[in-house]
């Protein structure tokens, strides 16, 4: 017990400590202000994006006449508008908010209209003419791994001669496995609110993770000094990495509208828009060949990731590389090379989602351990703890890290230990025999 002396010293939000949410209150109320219930400016005008029903065509022309007729309509913005670059990459280049000369998937955003509300540019958006010229897709990875088109060069991680310690291994095991991508599926769409200021000043309202980012790329689109782009973000409806470089699109296209119209602007994706014109969590195809011992330790291994970057790289780079850094999780592999190649297809471009690479890089060596333990009539978990990362020797990852502080087998032994582990195994072992369906698994 503290006497009142030490709980007034308490440290305010120390471990253990009952603080309150700052919003929770709000939220459970709904309260809580978003920007779709923050108050419009006078004169605040909706915008919605123009977008290509084809996964790779040729821009030919881009007709406004009939939009700009329609009662409402402020303009119809594209490409050749923007005053700045058009570019928002978040890290290599030419990652347009509006296509140019070709649009890459479909539901690329080749136009904006700006209207008095949402319905009429809603409307107006089907009366924008777009000529194409369509153009042969690459839609899946074998087709992108096979042209060998790829948004940024493959990445390898290598040590030993993986090839050698394969062929000179007791028993030899191969496979391949697919996982597919994932939307975020916030409950907040993306949204965005821009407000010009005096001069080139502009303040957007953007549901974001990454405000810097945001700010830099409508600084790049506006073709303005950082420093006059202000970005507000008071909460989110939930991102989970969707509106880390993906919010930029909407923010900045947002600020483009605003500046072109001299108004408010805002922008909010319906769901089935946000969907389509923004990226998911990246699906993956593996192959993987390894070499094993009769005690199941991995000898050799190679395995390939390839992944679907889409259309251009966007955060692709570090996801690709978390999931090859993740590709031993919690297992030595002595002779060992992970490849990785970012498919550049005809769909949207994939972006962060939680765990950035890492649950890909740790299902693929998770399949490779239960392959070798089926192979070699053992259990899972007897292959898991032969190729564990030891503590003074085989503490060395693929990448060149020395793990430190390695409590995987006092972790996995005492959790075995206390919620019965084994007991629990032959528990469901015994209910399975006498159903003739399986009903009761573990993990």
């Amino acid at each position: 017990m503290m006497d009142g002396f030490e709980e007034r010293q308490a440290i305010i939000g120390g471990a253990h400590a009952k603080v309150k949410h700052d919003s929770a209150a709000r939220h459970v109320t709904g309260k809580a202000i978003f920007i779709d219930d923050i108050v419009a400016p006078p004169g605040t005008l909706e915008a919605v994006f123009v977008t290509s029903p084809h996964a790779h065509a040729k821009i030919n022309s881009i007709d406004k006449t009939k939009a700009l007729k329609i009662d409402g309509v402020h303009d119809v913005l594209i490409a050749e508008d923007i005053p700045g670059r058009n570019d928002i990459a978040p890290v290599f280049e030419d990652e347009p908010i509006l296509a140019e000369k070709f649009a890459q998937y479909v539901g690329h955003p080749v136009a904006l209209v700006a209207a008095d509300n949402y319905d009429v540019a809603f409307h107006a958006a089907k009366e924008v003419i777009v000529e194409y010229q369509v153009l042969e897709p690459i839609l899946s990875i074998a087709e992108a791994l096979k042209s060998k088109e790829y948004t940024f060069p493959p990445q390898i991680i290598g040590r030993g001669d993986p090839e050698g310690a394969i062929a000179a291994a007791r028993h030899k095991v191969s496979g391949e496995i697919s996982c597919g991508g994932q939307d975020h599926f916030y409950l907040e769409g993306q949204i965005a609110l821009a407000q010009p200021g005096e001069e080139t000043d502009i303040t957007v309202y953007s549901s974001t993770q990454h405000p810097t980012e945001v700010q830099h790329s409508v600084s790049k689109i506006l073709g303005i000094p950082i420093n006059d782009v202000t970005i507000e973000v008071r909460r989110m409806g939930g991102a989970f990495g969707g509106k880390e470089s993906q919010a930029s699109i909407i923010a900045a296209a947002a600020a483009l509208a605003a500046v072109k119209t001299k108004c408010p602007v805002k922008i909010r994706l319906r769901r089935d828009h946000d969907m389509v014109i923004t990226g998911k969590r990246h699906d993956f195809e593996f192959t993987y060949v390894v070499g094993v011992g009769d005690d199941g330790r991995i000898e050799g291994i190679e395995i390939v990731m390839a992944m679907r970057s889409g259309n251009v790289a966007d955060l692709s780079p570090g996801v690709l590389a978390r999931a090859l850094c993740h590709g031993d999780n919690c297992y030595y592999l002595p002779n060992v090379r992970l490849s990785g190649f970012p498919c550049k297809t005809n769909t949207v471009s994939n972006t962060a989602f939680r765990g950035f690479g890492a649950p890909q890089g740790m299902l693929i060596i998770e399949v490779v351990i239960e392959h070798i333990a089926r192979h070699l009539g053992q259990s899972v978990d007897a292959i898991r703890a032969a190729n564990y990362y030891g503590t003074s020797d085989r503490n060395v990852t693929p990448y060149e890290q020395v793990v430190k502080d390695n409590i995987i087998v006092e972790l996995t032994d005492r959790l075995a230990r206390e919620v019965e582990y084994e007991d629990r195994k032959l528990e469901v072992k015994n209910f399975n025999s006498r159903h003739q369906t399986l009903k009761k698994g573990i993990a």
